[in-house]
């Protein structure tokens, strides 16, 4: 494997240690693990299925809502099957291009989950403040280029990061401490300098989570304030299909900036670490489609026409 400066790597492979304080639990952490993925692929299939059945759930909001449920299962499945084959099957080896694409394909992917967010607060935003022009502003036209708009950046921005990071030379050792290719825990094993590549790293993944975050919130400071102001019930009701996405956001954003805060300051084991870190990638895609369908009425129709149908009863 030749590197992007020319220099040939020594590292043709990655050793990924998976939790070494934790050798004993592996088989717990693993079924624990293993039932977490399978309720995430069962929620968000069973949202896509709906939803693209159902003729009353294709809205703008539900067709972001897709976008992150694609996203849920693409994230969970990048992580998960490596995962319980390092924990089951003691398959620990990853090659040299394969760690890298791992890594990149996630932060790719959890970028982009965070543009979608700012997506459906915006969409959200409108059919509040501008009811009457909803249907006029998110129109399917603008769905579609708000859509690719947020995949084309979301998996962009953190490709010079990857690159910079595999572009640096890797003579020895190969072990990676964690139960996938971790972006700080693979380049850490560089023979080279690697202050500048954590930096610029660093300040990046903060701009992607925290810029979003400020965004979402402002908007909904300024839908509380117009609500309040109007106190009007049909305000308030529109208010209340905002609840479940502010509640995600909130999880989300938390579990992230806890992960980064504590990984910088060194707060946390190395082993708390890798289970947090799995368990943030996995909290959100698991609590979407519980949320979303216990607070929504079309979604609980939709299920209960389409999966009584699907049992071999008669459809509502």
């Amino acid at each position: 494997m030749e590197s992007l400066n020319g220099t040939e790597h020594a590292v043709k492979q990655f050793y990924l240690v998976g939790i070494p304080g934790l050798q004993d639990r592996q088989n717990l952490l693993c079924i624990l693990f293993l039932l977490l993925y399978v309720a995430v692929m069962a929620g968000n299939l069973l949202m896509l299925y709906l939803v693209l059945l159902d003729q009353r759930l294709h809205t703008p909001m539900y067709f972001f809502l897709c976008h992150l449920s694609v996203l849920d299962v693409l994230l969970s499945t990048l992580i998960l099957p490596k995962m319980m084959a390092v924990f089951l099957l003691e398959d620990r080896l990853i090659s040299f291009a394969g760690c890298f694409l791992q890594m990149y394909l996630i932060l790719a992917s959890g970028s982009t989950e965070n543009l979608i967010m700012i997506v459906m607060a915006y969409d959200r935003y409108v059919a509040i403040m501008k009811p009457l022009h909803y249907h006029l502003i998110i129109n399917f036209k603008v769905c579609i280029v708000l859509a690719t708009v947020a995949w084309a950046l979301g998996y962009t921005a953190p490709l010079l990061h990857v690159l910079d990071a595999m572009s640096l030379p890797y003579c020895g050792p190969n072990i990676v401490q964690y139960c996938y290719c971790d972006f700080s825990s693979v380049a850490i094993l560089a023979c080279a300098d690697v202050t500048d590549v954590f930096k610029k790293a660093n300040v990046a993944a903060m701009c992607v989570v925290n810029i979003p975050l400020a965004l979402i919130l402002g908007s909904y400071f300024i839908i509380i304030l117009h609500i309040y102001s109007r106190s009007t019930e049909d305000c308030k009701k529109a208010f209340s299909t905002c609840a479940s996405h502010l509640f995600i956001v909130f999880v989300y954003y938390f579990s992230a900036d806890l992960l980064y805060i504590t990984s910088v300051t060194g707060s946390m084991s190395a082993d708390n670490r890798v289970i947090m870190g799995v368990l943030s990638y996995l909290l959100t895609p698991l609590l979407n489609p519980i949320v979303y369908s216990l607070r929504n009425k079309q979604i609980k129709q939709a299920a209960e026409k389409y999966l009584t149908f699907s049992c071999g009863s008669k459809p509502i």
